[in-house]
């Protein structure tokens, strides 16, 4: 089976140009300020989650390298990764590879590596992907065969699916039917109903159900010969004959055995044949595939995901029995009932082939795509095809652009008059469409009730436009402003006194309007300074703005009131920030008890901000770990003792040493280095101290108190084993370092059909999974080093003893003695016939190896999942020997390497060679005459 997976990379902006500078970043790391929201307040766009795991893995490790850490910090980092599968272990260990230290990793260089961490990240998420597929796909078959689907139409149905997934969506018209699953693939176990003309076959089954007097129900399945057999021993030919006669042979025939009316006997199909289908030529998946007989062509091109980009939709060759058919998805399209009675025969044959011509519609048509078109087919069956035109569209003037002889040509076509205009491939097919923008508006904005375009008349005047619009409450009557194109393009504005306009007193102001005039009309508030406050904190009604009033006087008692009045942890004093109105950019910053309240004058713009108590107080923390039922953090206060701490974690557990419970403080002192001291207590099981403790232990901000596990404590750890030994089943590790040999003893030994040599060991611990072994060697004696110590959950399999061998074909002559339906699994399964060596099995049972077969690595898998190979010295291959139960295989030959060809030397240069060496001598000649000179 295939397996499909894309995976499309995000880009990651850099963080300087997301407006995030390292100076923030070190302030965040002295505030309680989230790591995620601090990005995302930078960032106006979504971060994608690749680019997020980069940001927090990078700032949480450069915070830990240079301050004590943030253990929140450091679990949503951890709780990330691990919910996009990635075990941050082994990213660290990937990034080492490339040189990249995550430990000493600063803001700087993090930002310079991005792409190289990105890209681990990104491949290790991939992986995850891809086994995350393959578990999927294989459930999705192992529950389909469990309904009764045959594994190889379980196989065909789960590869279609991701074909579909990673096809992208097509643009030629009929390709998508088969990629967004508008036909689905028929199982031979679904509940879908065929029609009354489906041809019944050997293998097709059919329930009966009677409920009238008499009531049974039973299934009928046509044998080899044609015929089904009726409880009554009665045989009925059904072979051949189409459901509806079906089932009325056999109601006639069952009336003379039950009794029933008419309505009281149902008669469905219950599983359908299966049947093999090949599919070839230009489609995604080419090759055989195993549907029910219930699929038509159309549905058996689902399994192969349909016609590629190239494949055509119009002459699709059907193959069926002796007939030989032409598949046209368009006119399935337009009627598919026509098409969905063509049932297919086993070993049908299904032919995609090139699409010829392919054109591409554009512009005022229903539906713009690319289109086939058949030879006889014209531009009017195109629009057709198309959905034909919009409602604006002009088929008058169809624009067709051709390549001709090496360049486009533009044809234009009048549609009314050459319908039958004959296209050819690659051409593009333009419908205009009228795009005549609306003229015949005035427009009014601004204080109206309804403002907008309105329809221009003749007779319009800027009276008869307010008449319709309303002018708002608050609109200026004295001045309006009117907007005019003129002739030559450039715009004029005029004044317009309303007053006169409304009143229709002055002839000037009801002067008629334009096409595309535009009346704005002004409200007196934007004229206005209006002042406001806000208050905020501690009140009810937070973060509220209000209007100053126009008398002033508003006093800080007022402003509470307005904002429902203070909260219970108010502070007691509030905190005023003035803005002068004369300048913007001044603040003048007051604190006012809260008992002056009543006397504290108020001024347009101020802000009102009234603290928490909480707010000047430190929470601090304790916590609790180790051995309780629920460790966590608490908050503290100094009335919470140990006892009730200990009660908040669920008191100790089972395994808990309540004589060795350690506090680990902090020491504070004013201008000292910070000191952890720590404390070992003892407790009794009602959560008290005891005498060897001190009794008057206080909790204090921040302590941490560890509750250890006692000595070498643990649960009962138990090993598997099943197979072939007397007492099969679970076993205690009641003893250390319990061996192989040890747990076999236990269980009673060997049975007499036990295989030792096939015995494996599969080791849940750390996931470790299949563990190779040698039973056989382990029961020879104590001191053998196979015999390995056995950890908890460790399950040992014996199997029965193994009389056969098995050879995979791949890579040997084996097609060419054995018939199709022995090769199917890949592998020839014969009888033991004694310990030769590989080569001699692949001669005798698989006719040798191939052309292509890699000889060297002819290898044997032996039972218990040991691999032996061939080794070599000089020119001799000494190959591996077959054990009973053992697997032999064979690799293919690599493909060799092309060799690059040597570029050609270029042929040496004698002139310049001479230039060169005259322009040499000229300057030793010259120094030397220089130098005489100068002496």
């Amino acid at each position: 089976m295939r397996y499909y997976h894309e995976f499309a990379a995000c880009h990651v902006f850099p963080l300087p140009r997301r407006g995030l500078g390292e100076r923030e970043i070190r302030a965040s790391r002295d505030t309680d300020e989230n790591i995620y929201s601090l990005f995302e307040k930078n960032n106006p766009c979504k971060l994608k989650k690749l680019t997020l795991i980069f940001l927090l893995l990078c700032f949480t490790v450069s915070v830990q390298a240079q301050t004590p850490g943030n253990p929140a910090q450091q679990a949503a980092v951890e709780q990330m990764l691990a919910g996009r599968g990635i075990d941050q272990e082994e990213l660290r260990q990937r990034l080492a590879v490339k040189g990249i230290y995550m430990e000493n990793l600063t803001p700087e260089e993090a930002i310079r590596l991005r792409p190289q961490i990105e890209a681990v990240i990104a491949e290790m998420e991939q992986e995850e992907k891809i086994k995350k597929e393959a578990v999927l796909s294989a459930d999705k078959i192992e529950e389909d065969v469990d309904d009764g689907t045959s594994v190889e139409e379980a196989t065909a149905e789960v590869a279609s699916k991701e074909v579909d997934e990673v096809l992208p969506k097509s643009q030629i018209y009929g390709h998508n039917i088969f990629r967004n699953r508008s036909l689905s693939l028929f199982q031979a176990s679904n509940d879908a109903t065929p029609p009354e003309t489906y041809p019944l076959k050997v293998g097709d089954q059919l329930a009966v159900n009677i409920f009238g007097a008499s009531q049974t129900d039973f299934v009928l399945r046509i044998n080899e010969e044609g015929f089904v057999e009726l409880p009554n021993t009665i045989r009925i030919p059904l072979a051949g004959v189409s459901l509806g006669e079906a089932r009325r042979l056999l109601a006639n025939r069952l009336k003379r055995s039950y009794t029933f009316s008419d309505g009281q006997l149902t008669i469905q199909t219950q599983v359908t044949r299966t049947i093999n289908v090949n599919i070839f030529g230009e489609v995604t998946n080419s090759g055989s595939f195993n549907i029910s007989s219930l699929n038509t062509g159309f549905n058996a091109l689902v399994a192969a995901g349909g016609p590629s980009e190239r494949g055509s939709v119009r002459n699709i060759k059907l193959t069926n029995g002796d007939k030989t058919t032409t598949l046209d998805v368009y006119a399935y399209l337009r009627n598919p009932a026509q098409q969905s009675s063509q049932f297919l025969q086993d070993n049908a044959i299904i032919f995609v082939p090139f699409a010829e011509t392919v054109v591409e519609a554009t512009g005022g048509v229903q539906r713009p795509m690319f289109y086939e078109l058949k030879a006889d087919e014209t531009l009017a069956d195109l629009i057709d095809y198309a959905g034909g035109t919009t409602p604006r569209a002009e088929p008058r003037s169809v624009r067709i652009t051709r390549y001709v002889d090496g360049e486009l040509r533009l044809i234009n076509i009048d549609l009314t008059v050459q319908p039958d205009f004959e296209l050819q491939n690659g051409d593009v097919v333009s419908v205009p469409e009228v795009e005549n923008p609306v003229s015949s508006f005035v427009t009014v904005e601004g204080a109206v009730l309804l403002p907008g375009r309105y329809a221009f008349e003749e007779s319009m005047t800027v009276a008869t436009l307010l008449e319709a619009a309303r002018l708002r409450p608050g609109a200026r009557r004295d001045v309006a402003f009117l907007t005019r194109r003129n002739e030559d393009g450039t715009r004029k504005l005029s004044r317009i006194d309303l007053t006169s306009a409304t009143t229709g007193a002055d002839a000037g102001a009801m002067m008629k309007l334009k096409q595309g005039d535009v009346l704005q009309i002004l409200a007196s508030e934007r004229f206005l300074d209006q002042g406001f406050i806000t208050i905020s904190g501690a009140v009810r009604d937070s973060s509220r703005s209000y209007p100053f009033p126009d008398d002033g006087g508003l006093k800080l008692s007022e402003a509470i009131l307005l904002a429902g009045g203070l909260q219970a942890n108010a502070r007691n004093e509030a905190s005023i920030i003035r803005t002068p109105r004369n300048n913007q950019e001044e603040r003048e910053y007051l604190t006012v008890p809260l008992n002056e309240a009543a006397t504290q004058e108020l001024a347009p713009g101020d802000q009102v901000v009234i603290y928490t108590r909480e707010r000047f107080t430190d929470a601090f923390q304790v916590s609790i770990r180790g051995a309780v039922r629920q460790p966590g953090s608490y908050r503290y206060d100094p009335s919470l003792q140990l006892s009730d701490l200990l009660t908040l974690a669920g008191g100790f557990r089972l395994e808990a040493a309540r004589n060795k419970v350690d506090v680990f403080r902090l020491s504070i002192t004013q201008n000292e280095p910070t000191q952890t001291l720590t404390a070992t207590l003892e407790f009794d099981n009602d959560f008290q101290l005891l005498s060897s403790s001190d009794p008057n232990f206080q909790l204090q901000p921040s302590d941490i108190i560890v509750v250890r596990s006692a000595p070498e404590f643990e649960n009962i750890q138990t090993v598997f084993v099943q197979g072939e030994v007397r007492y099969p089943g679970e076993y205690a590790l009641d003893q250390d370092n319990l061996r192989l040999l040890d747990l076999v003893k236990n269980a009673g030994g060997l049975s007499g059909e036990a295989f030792a040599e096939g015995a494996t060991l599969v080791r849940r611990e750390n996931n470790v999974g299949f563990v190779v072994i040698r039973l056989d060697e382990v029961l020879s004696g104590e001191d053998i080093t196979t015999n390995i110590v056995l950890k908890p959950g460790d399950l040992l399999r014996i199997p029965k003893a193994q009389e056969l061998v098995s050879i995979r074909t791949l890579n040997t002559n084996a097609d060419s003695i054995f018939v199709d339906s022995l090769l199917r699994s890949g592998e020839i399964n014969l009888a033991f016939t004694g310990e030769k060596k590989a080569d001699w099995y692949i001669k005798n049972f698989a006719a040798g190896y191939d052309e292509d077969a890699w000889k060297k690595t002819t290898r044997v898998v032996l039972p218990n999942g040991e691999i032996k190979g061939t080794k070599r010295f000089l020119f001799f291959k000494t190959y591996p020997i077959v054990e009973p139960g053992s697997t032999v295989a064979v690799d293919a030959k690599p493909p060799r390497k092309q060799k690059k060809p040597k570029p050609d030397k270029e042929p040496f240069d004698w002139g310049q060679f001479a230039r060169d060496t005259v322009a040499a001598a000229t300057s030793v000649l010259t120094l030397i005459l220089l130098t005489q000179r100068i002496d």
